[in-house]
């Protein structure tokens, strides 16, 4: 109670704050609605200029963007079958049939409807289970931040990617890059090849937005010559109808909870969220059988759970230091542009921006919900932006922005070379999920392993005497054999099939 006091007091009592969450929310529903545009580039382009504000501006900021840029994926979803963000692709599956019978604005205003509710009762959960959370990992000791770390990496290569080893390959190469630098435990230089200017290491911002805009950019410019249609809106009605609502109370339970609590693992992020969600929706539901053909329980049940996660997402964030989806993996380098370091000891040295965090996500999705149902014609204009405009002015902005963090060139040549490798390694299909993941945790999985071998003279048995340490290392082993499995039975299952149909 004393961090959501706090926060209240830090966010009320500045007045910019609050311009701040309106403006971020719009931005990021922008960012959201406009396919190819994501949350995390958002967040990831705004970092730079909160430089020059307070940590609890800043981070005010960044979380509206969030929440925005996530539910602002719904809206070209629903109106022309393209998810905005990767998230919103199951609201397809039922928003745009509804949209196409003739109600685009009752199934955007359920949408909005749904991302409410899945972001609240996150918000609460962000409430009740961050401090007693961060008071249980104040006893984490290396072997358990170890254990955490290479969970979230485990997670992340096997589920980012359809194909294992793919996954350990974006990891891989994440990993590398979160190497490069002065060696975190000895402080000998690694892989710096002579050269100062990596001595300390890639600039983070600089990465990620080289993985994430630069990267699109070359993506979605195959497409430049291609004609856009104009997106039209018709009615609209800013309360979901109750008579399409009489079954959605079932989706969206398994929403908030599914979706809460996988944004709580470290790296799964909103994708399995809504996989997961709206596959168990449809088969609880008294009918099934409308879902695709635009029901609104399908609709319910994917923006529930994407919103949801955002919320469980931050706990482990500001609890453990450890992201919970990209976006969250994002906000770490707007915590730390601000001097801020993620974990525990947050909740002890800076309790007003720990409130703030939980203020400004609560407020973020009441206004969301108002100003994109609001505004919902304003958001659909932006959607028919020529992208030849567009993606000058992103470019630009990564530029000014990355440069104005060090005033260093070097970082320009990070960002461009990063996006170009980023773009590589998409057309080989490998994900940049792992990447972001491994650049992250991969430094961190190392780190507490050596301190922790150190500490035990070498004895890495000594992890079995930690009973969460060894339970993440066995779930995380688990998680990696996994697809092994997986694929060997679905091969003797294939072979039994047709063993079967040559004695037919």
């Amino acid at each position: 109670m004393e961090a959501i006091f706090g926060g209240i007091t830090a966010i009320f009592s500045d007045p910019m704050c609050l311009a701040l969450l309106v403006f971020g929310v719009f931005l990021g529903i922008v960012f959201g609605c406009i396919p190819g545009l994501t949350a995390t580039l958002g967040v990831t382009l705004m970092i730079p200029f909160t430089y020059g504000l307070t940590a609890v501006q800043g981070l005010t900021l960044l979380i509206a963007i969030y929440v925005g840029g996530i539910s602002g994926g719904l809206i070209t979803a629903t109106l022309i079958n393209i998810p905005g963000t990767p998230s919103s692709i199951f609201t397809c599956y039922d928003g745009y049939p509804m949209a196409k019978s003739g109600k685009p604005g009752q199934a955007l205003s359920i949408g909005v409807f749904a991302s409410l509710i899945g972001g609240t009762v996150s918000a609460l959960a962000l409430f009740f289970i961050a401090p007693p959370l961060s008071k249980v990992s104040l006893i984490f000791g290396n072997w358990e931040y170890f254990a955490v770390a290479l969970l979230g990496l485990a997670v992340v290569i096997t589920m980012a990617s359809d194909d294992l080893l793919k996954g350990i390959i974006g990891a891989l190469v994440g990993i590398v890059c979160g190497s490069i630098g002065l060696d975190a435990v000895s402080g000998a230089q690694r892989l710096t090849f002579g050269s100062w200017q990596l001595m300390s290491g890639l600039q983070s911002t600089a990465l990620m937005m080289g993985l994430f805009a630069v990267c699109e950019i070359l993506i979605q410019c195959r497409d430049l010559g291609k004609e856009k249609k104009d997106t039209k809106l018709g009615k609209m009605s800013f309360l979901p109808p109750i008579k399409e609502m009489k079954d959605c109370a079932l989706p969206i339970g398994l929403g908030c909870l599914y979706g809460t609590c996988i944004g709580i693992l470290p790296g799964i992020g909103q994708n399995a969220a809504t996989l997961i969600t709206y596959n168990q929706a449809k088969k609880m539901s008294k009918h099934p059988e409308r879902f695709g053909h635009g029901a609104a329980e399908g609709i319910c049940a994917s923006e529930t759970s994407n919103n949801a996660v955002n919320g469980g997402a931050l706990i482990p964030l500001i609890t453990l230091g450890i992201p919970g989806d990209l976006t969250t993996a994002a906000l770490i380098g707007g915590l730390m542009i601000h001097g801020l370091q993620p974990g525990p000891l947050l909740f002890t040295t800076n309790l007003d921006v720990v409130g703030a965090i939980m203020v400004s996500y609560f407020l973020a999705n009441i206004v969301m919900y108002v100003m994109e149902l609001g505004l919902m014609r304003i958001f659909v204009k932006a959607v028919n932006i020529k992208f030849s405009y567009l993606f000058p002015a992103i470019l630009m902005f990564c530029l000014l922005g990355t440069f104005a963090l060090n005033n260093r060139s070097f970082d320009l040549w990070v960002l461009i070379i990063s996006g170009i490798g980023a773009y590589i390694l998409t057309q080989f299909k490998v994900d940049m999920a792992p990447v972001i993941l491994g650049y992250i945790l991969g430094p961190l999985v190392e780190k507490y392993l050596r301190m922790a071998l150190t500490a035990e003279n070498g004895n890495f048995g000594a992890i079995f005497q930690r009973p969460i340490a060894a339970g993440c290392l066995l779930v995380a082993v688990i998680f990696l054999l996994m697809p092994v499995f997986s694929a060997g039975f679905r091969k003797n299952k294939n072979k039994l099939n047709e063993l079967t149909v040559n004695e037919d």
